[in-house]
């Protein structure tokens, strides 16, 4: 009985000590994990550079997760980009802490709130305009540290970056925009970036459809560059290749500018004599070219050379002006006025004899005289007619027939005129619409 009580104290007693030890036994993973953290914060040495105090190069692996492109800006030459950055590093201090511990964790996971005065590259963007970290709810970065020394870093950017562009080609483009990574402080013998060797693809880009452009390609490069004073830096370069979509500017451009030009055509199927609405067709369509032109270079920025946009609405004010000097000619050719004096006289031409007119303030002027009479000699109708000067002169009726037949005449030729247009303008531009759309269709696929 007695050997009964006995071995019943001692299982007792062993179940007490277990659950102790599972309670706070030395092995307990959340004490590891606290206490490595605790370590790791407050270890001076993890403030600086791995390799601080030693000859030997930090290299920084890095990846870059593209998360969208959300504008690009022709007139400000830049482009604002959402990118999710991930650096590597080896930092063998690290291993100590995990070792001086005993922990047996194969990692330990750090946000923003926990990671302190640890170190992290003092990496920038060279072609940077605006920049800001996403902190949502709390700063959106991260630190994991690995039992080997391995350090993972990660954070997300908002970045508003400079893409300097060669708009010759307009809007028949294409454009490289590159996002570059530089070293603020560490020269080339104690940092050294390099995209990442693990990830087939160190740039990746979830988004390859923008508004107006397509992503064709991308590449990314490692170079060094030398600062005059600061010396050589390592520094990362992605570039992405875009080609414009011609889409929108053909609706909203060229569409609307060709049948403007077509339609200015029209005045060469009008009378001649139809002067107001071919003056009106003709005005109307140059200042409506003119502000499309406008409109399409307030979206650019003001460059020196020509742009195959402006070619093309050049060409369209053009050919809308010219239409509007062919009917100055044909309208001069319809009047035939061989000279001034005659068109003088038409003005002071007489009325018959004997019709007289009061003028405005009461007075009775004779304002013209007619008189047809016979001739002694011929037996020829005259015209009494008074000039610009004032002199006396006898037109006769055949001299009249005369110069019907000339302004007759004139309208022939007016209408020659326009008829000549109606297949010459058309030509001309369809050639012109030829050797332009070829040409930029050949340097867009080449």
């Amino acid at each position: 009985m007695e050997m009964l009580r006995f071995w019943s104290v001692v299982a007792s007693f062993s179940v007490f000590v277990t659950a102790s030890n599972v309670r706070v036994g030395p092995n307990d993973p959340k004490e590891k994990r606290t206490d490595l953290l605790m370590r790791i914060r407050n270890y001076k040495d993890l403030e600086n550079p791995p390799n601080y105090d030693s000859d030997k190069i930090t290299v920084i692996e890095a990846d870059l997760n593209v998360n969208s492109f959300d504008s690009i800006n022709e007139a400000s030459m830049d482009f604002k980009i959402s990118v999710m950055l991930h650096l590597r590093w080896i930092n063998h201090l690290i291993t100590n802490q995990f070792t001086s511990v005993k922990s047996t964790l194969e990692y330990v996971e750090m946000d923003a709130t926990k990671m302190g005065r640890l170190w992290v590259p003092d990496l920038y963007f060279p072609n940077e305009k605006r920049s800001s970290f996403f902190n949502v709810m709390t700063d959106n970065k991260m630190m994991r540290l690995h039992r080997n020394g391995t350090v993972d870093y990660t954070t997300r950017l908002a970045l508003t970056l400079s893409c300097p562009m060669n708009l010759e080609r307009f809007p028949f483009d294409k454009q490289t925009c590159s996002i570059k990574i530089e070293s603020f402080g560490y020269t080339t013998s104690s940092l050294q970036l390099r995209w990442s060797n693990i990830s087939e693809n160190a740039v990746a880009l979830n988004q390859t459809s923008l508004p107006q452009f397509e992503v064709t390609g991308r590449n990314y490069s490692h170079r060094e560059r030398t600062h005059r004073f600061r010396g050589n830096f390592s520094y990362l370069q992605a570039d992405f290749h875009l080609e414009r979509n011609i889409g929108y500017y053909m609706i909203q451009m060229y569409i609307p500018s060709l049948l403007i030009v077509l339609l200015s055509w029209v005045s060469f199927w009008l009378n001649v004599n139809s002067v107001p609405a071919r003056i009106s067709l003709g005005v109307l369509s140059v200042l409506t070219i003119t502000t499309q032109s406008s409109a399409v270079n307030a979206s650019l920025p003001r460059v020196s050379y020509i742009k195959a946009i402006d070619i093309w609405m050049t060409t369209c004010l053009v050919f809308v002006f010219a239409a509007l000097i062919e009917f100055s000619m044909a309208n001069v050719l319809s009047r035939n006025s061989s000279s001034e004096k005659e068109f003088l006289q038409r003005i002071f031409r007489m009325t018959k004899i004997g019709r007289i007119e009061k003028e405005k303030n009461g007075n009775d002027v004779t304002i013209g005289l007619r008189r047809r009479r016979q001739s002694q000699t011929d037996g020829e109708k005259k015209d009494l007619i008074v000039n610009e000067f004032g002199n006396v002169n006898l037109k006769s009726e055949a001299n009249e027939k005369a110069e019907k037949v000339e302004q007759n005449k004139g309208l022939v030729y007016a209408s020659y005129l326009d008829i000549a247009c109606r297949v010459l303008f058309p030509a001309i531009f369809a050639i012109f619409n030829i050797i332009y759309w070829v040409y930029f269709w050949k340097l867009t696929v080449n």
